[in-house]
């Protein structure tokens, strides 16, 4: 990478992470004021504490959660205010800000959100082997410490977490209940989401029932109706469908995979879910794609910054506020079309994969637009991870592709967003290269020593965990087996990378 090319990364760093505040020690134990109604509820806490829940409400956003929209700004001011009121819960929101605090220091250390993290999950454990009454502290705590895993590359120990959500997301709401109050609408957002992806990756259906889906979806059809000028019921209402499709999804994939269905009936439903997704692109309320919005110049100076395999912008795709999360759902269509696609009963026809090239070049064109466009919203680039994941698969194996997701997939794990062990054998397998399975760019361009802590500790946690949850990781490994992937093949009939890595334990 030349000069010029290392500025641009480090310009896109610093365009969607804030700057880096004096040391949390040293900041002043200010009071805290929050709209759900905890004002100066934060006096009285320790000086680090108060200062990740000052930071967390300046700098944290909801795109760091994966989530679309927060109309109601739930994760910069709910839900640090109820935090201060459950230690469980304080101590996994700040550990989940201290993380990606620490990584922007130049001086971090892994132990510098890991006590935090830790002494959640010490309280979380206490609390539930008490057997007392689970509570909406209970539950925001088992999501927030389950989005600490994803963004470590913990996918084992997140499903696990995940079914303890379940369990008392099924005990404290019905469908009908859990959309009554801001909290638990975001929780049961909060909740599918992490729902939707594991179920897919897995091969398996989502844990709840499509009742719960399909109450989310009835509740912003009326909001809507009743509020036709909010963009924000529009925006909701559009990406509760989307979810609710990738419901179905996930269902037929698990069926599927158990052999639950004939090959007609398969085949059937998939072409359903076909339609149903391009009726949902179609379908848009005309509000939710004002050109008025629309950004054409993703530098602002006249200047084209972007990578030349991606040029031009293609109109139409990147919006600006209070429109971006139609450029963030443009991306999530485009990756469970091409998940879709990828997944019908027979190979897919040589016209079915150029379609699925395309809707993997539009997700990489969004990436590299939000990614280089200045006033993209903090973590609005982390939340396009998965979209971009499914994406690589796709692109042409060109050497100028390769390196161009190479340093995305660099660039999301200086985010914070790790990959998982699964991810970068599939990757290196992909790209016939093995130095993949340690790092992304040559002579471990990047790779500080806060990132090679934090791969450490996550595969070291996976590794605890491999016996004992052996399935799940054989059903988060299936779903790439599946699609189409280059091997070389050995003339002993084993799949091996370029440089010998032996890739047959996928399987």
């Amino acid at each position: 990478m030349d000069e010029d090319e290392e500025e641009a990364e480090n310009a896109t760093m610093r365009s969607l992470t804030p700057a880096i505040p004096p040391p949390p020690l040293s900041a002043p134990a200010t009071s805290l004021s929050f709209n759900y109604g905890f004002k100066d509820a934060g006096q009285g806490l320790e000086g680090d504490v108060q200062f990740y829940l000052n930071y967390h409400r300046e700098n944290i956003t909801h795109y760091h959660y994966s989530v679309v929209n927060d109309y109601d700004n739930f994760f910069q001011e709910i839900l640090p205010g109820l935090a201060i009121q459950d230690e469980g819960l304080l101590y996994a929101v700040v550990g989940f800000t201290a993380y990606h605090y620490t990584l922007q220091s130049p001086i971090g250390e892994i132990k510098d959100f890991l006590h935090f993290y830790n002494r959640s999950v010490t309280l979380l454990l206490r609390f539930l082997k008490r057997k007392e009454r689970h509570t909406e502290m209970t539950l925001l705590t088992i999501l927030q410490l389950a989005t600490i895993e994803e963004y470590l590359g913990d996918w084992v120990n997140l499903m696990g977490h995940q079914k303890a959500a379940l369990e008392v997301l099924t005990e404290l709401y019905t469908p009908q209940t859990v959309m009554q109050t801001v909290v638990g609408r975001m929780i049961l957002t909060w909740y599918t989401r992490f729902d939707v992806f594991t179920g897919i990756m897995t091969s398996s259906e989502t844990m709840l029932s499509r009742e719960w889906f399909t109450a989310f979806v009835d509740y912003y059809e009326t909001r809507a109706a009743e509020n036709p000028n909010e963009l924000s019921y529009k925006t909701e209402l559009c990406s509760g469908r989307l979810r609710l499709i990738s419901m179905e999804m996930s269902l037929l994939f698990g069926k599927g995979a158990r052999q639950q269905v004939t090959e007609e009936e398969y085949t059937a439903e998939h072409g359903r879910l076909y339609n149903a997704l391009h009726e949902w692109k179609n379908s848009w309320d005309p509000a939710l794609v004002n050109a008025e919005f629309l950004i054409t110049d993703v530098s602002m100076n006249g200047a084209a910054d972007t990578d030349q395999i991606f040029q031009p912008l293609t109109p139409g795709l990147l919006f600006r506020p209070p429109l971006f999360a139609s450029t963030i759902l443009t991306c999530e269509w485009n990756s469970i079309a091409l998940m879709h696609g990828s997944q019908g009963m027979s190979d897919p026809s040589s016209e079915t994969l150029e379609k699925l090239r395309e809707h993997a070049y539009v997700i990489c064109q969004i990436c590299e637009a939000v990614g280089t466009w200045p006033l993209s919203p903090a973590g609005s680039l982390i939340i396009l991870q998965p979209c971009l994941g499914i994406a690589a698969l796709f692109v042409p194996q060109e050497e100028a592709y390769q390196l161009w997701i190479r340093k995305k997939f660099a660039l999301f794990e200086r985010m914070g967003y790790i990959s998982p062990g699964t991810m970068r054998l599939r990757m290196a397998e992909l790209f016939r290269d093995g130095s993949c399975l340690r790092w992304w760019l040559p002579n471990d361009e990047g790779f500080t020593p806060m990132l090679r802590s934090i791969r450490a500790f996550a595969d070291e946690r996976n590794a605890m965990v491999m016996s004992t949850q052996s399935e799940n990781l054989r059903q988060i490994r299936s779903i790439f087996s599946r699609m189409n992937i280059r091997r070389t093949v050995t003339g002993q009939g084993q799949d091996q990378l370029s440089d010998g890595v032996n890739t047959m334990v996928l399987e």
